[in-house]
């Protein structure tokens, strides 16, 4: 494996109201396949590909680069780092994630079905077109997320600090909202049928085509029961 380059930079933190920000990634890349991971290994400036299924490491980081048809699927990475990263068609269902790190970091038509980031610190972090069914994001802690399109059905936000962040076109049934913070979040677009803990949705910003199954979510969380019967 080649000798990694260490990089430690992150960016400051803005008012969850800003634009998420977009990785700033050099275009003259070397290219780096992967054969797994190990403890500490960490790259800057390269063009990632290959395969690391079940890699089990920890302290993995990776800035300014691009990670595109790699294969993660059941990693155990604990305190991963990505820094001005951009990750493409890459696979990482069931990968633990703990502790968890991303800063400048762009999804696009990723698979992290039943992945665990629960607890992770997303700064400036956009997901455009990937499946985030039953992905477990327990206490995360996001500024300026962004999810458009794709799937996140069963996501696991429970406690999660989400404030301002965006939500567009996503298919949320069935998500665990319950002690979230989605204050000023805008969820336009959304499929928000069955959710659990409805009552996080407080503060935040939705279409007139979301109201009546908003409005629902709300009652059911409320323990209102809708009867005729006299």
């Amino acid at each position: 494996m080649a000798a990694p380059r260490r990089s430690t930079g992150r960016g400051a933190v803005r008012p969850a109201n800003q634009e998420c920000r977009a990785p700033i990634v050099v275009t003259d890349l070397d290219p780096l396949e992967l054969d797994g991971l190990e403890d500490h290994d960490g790259w800057s400036e390269v063009a990632v590909s290959g395969s690391a299924i079940a890699a089990d490491a920890e302290h993995v980081t990776f800035s300014r680069s691009t990670i595109a048809n790699v294969r993660l699927t059941a990693a155990n990475l604990r305190r991963l780092e990505l820094t001005d990263v951009v990750v493409s068609n890459c696979d990482l269902a069931g990968a633990v994630l703990e502790e968890l790190s991303l800063n400048r970091v762009a999804f696009t038509n990723c698979r992290l079905n039943g992945a665990d980031l629960g607890g992770a610190t997303l700064t400036d972090v956009r997901f455009t077109d990937c499946q985030l069914d039953e992905v477990g994001m327990r206490m995360v802690r996001a500024e300026r997320l962004v999810v458009s399109g794709g799937t996140a059905t069963k996501i696991d936000l429970y406690r999660a600090w989400a404030n301002g962040s965006r939500w567009h076109d996503v298919d949320l049934t069935g998500a665990e909202l319950s002690g979230a913070k989605f204050t000023r979040a805008r969820l336009q677009g959304s499929t928000i049928v069955d959710v659990r803990g409805a009552t996080a949705l407080q503060g935040s910003i939705i279409d007139h085509e979301q109201v009546i199954t908003v409005g629902l979510a709300l009652i059911a969380d409320a323990g209102i029961e809708i009867d005729e019967t006299r």
